[in-house]
């Protein structure tokens, strides 16, 4: 008998979760809740569907955080460097290098510490350094010293970690409390609903009305299954492959 038949919905990762239901909202779309009978179940199926979405979103953003102190150890490793080179350029052999060194440690020691700025000033604190440091004033004592690779360094390591900040600030505000367990089983347990409802009407009604549906849906369910297979596969072909010597 024609019956909608199970989805693997707890094997999914949340990228393939979402994907699923949204070629299943696309079927649904195509065939009308209307003509299926789901109308209230699909309302609350589009409700969670959106939340869900939203939930993704949130988790993709997250990845800002960790992305953001990577961009700052590469500020203050660089920073580190440009310290180091000034160091080393006060006890130079050159007169003219000891001097641009003792000038330009002047300047650093203005600025202070850029290591231990917090994530809100360490942007606008790099900046602040790397615009006097291209400045005209200390222009020719960084070229004395060496300094151009290490304050272009400094310069795009700033610019990501501007963009890096500007990103975890919108995520921030958009955040939602949402998390992707919860609305997982949520929308999980509104699928179950419209299938067995779904299932049930085919019983009453008889299976003409359902049968393009349920068999575009089954053979949906079969791909991600299949997906699913080759990709228990692959990882398991990967953990017994020896590392090469």
């Amino acid at each position: 008998m024609l019956k909608i038949e199970d989805s693997p919905l707890s094997r999914f990762q949340n990228e393939e979760h979402y994907k699923y239901y949204t070629d299943v909202n696309g079927l649904i779309t195509i065939f009308t809740a209307a003509t299926l009978l789901i109308v209230p179940e699909y309302e609350s199926f589009k409700k969670s569907y959106a939340d869900e979405g939203e939930a993704l979103n949130y988790v993709r953003k997250s990845t800002y955080t960790k992305m953001l102190r990577e961009a700052d150890t590469k500020i203050n490793n660089t920073f580190d460097g440009i310290v180091d080179a000034v160091n080393s350029g006060l006890n130079h052999y050159s007169q003219s290098v000891k001097e641009a060194s003792e000038r330009l440690r002047v300047l650093l020691d203005a600025n202070g510490n850029i290591k231990r700025k917090t994530q809100q000033n360490k942007s606008g604190a790099t900046l602040k350094l790397v615009s006097e440091l291209k400045g005209s004033t200390y222009a020719t004592d960084v070229d004395t010293v060496e300094l151009n690779g290490w304050v272009d360094k400094l310069d795009a390591d700033y610019k990501n970690h501007y963009a890096l900040q500007t990103g975890k600030l919108n995520e921030q505000d958009a955040r939602t409390h949402l998390r992707m367990k919860v609305v997982r089983t949520e929308i999980d347990s509104v699928y179950r609903r419209i299938t067995e409802k779904i299932n049930a009407l085919i019983i009453v009604n008889g299976e003409t009305p359902y049968v393009e549906f349920v068999n575009k849906l089954n053979l949906l369910i079969h791909s991600y299954e299949n997906s699913l297979s080759l990709r228990k596969d692959k990882d398991s072909s990967a953990a017994t492959t020896p590392e090469a010597k």
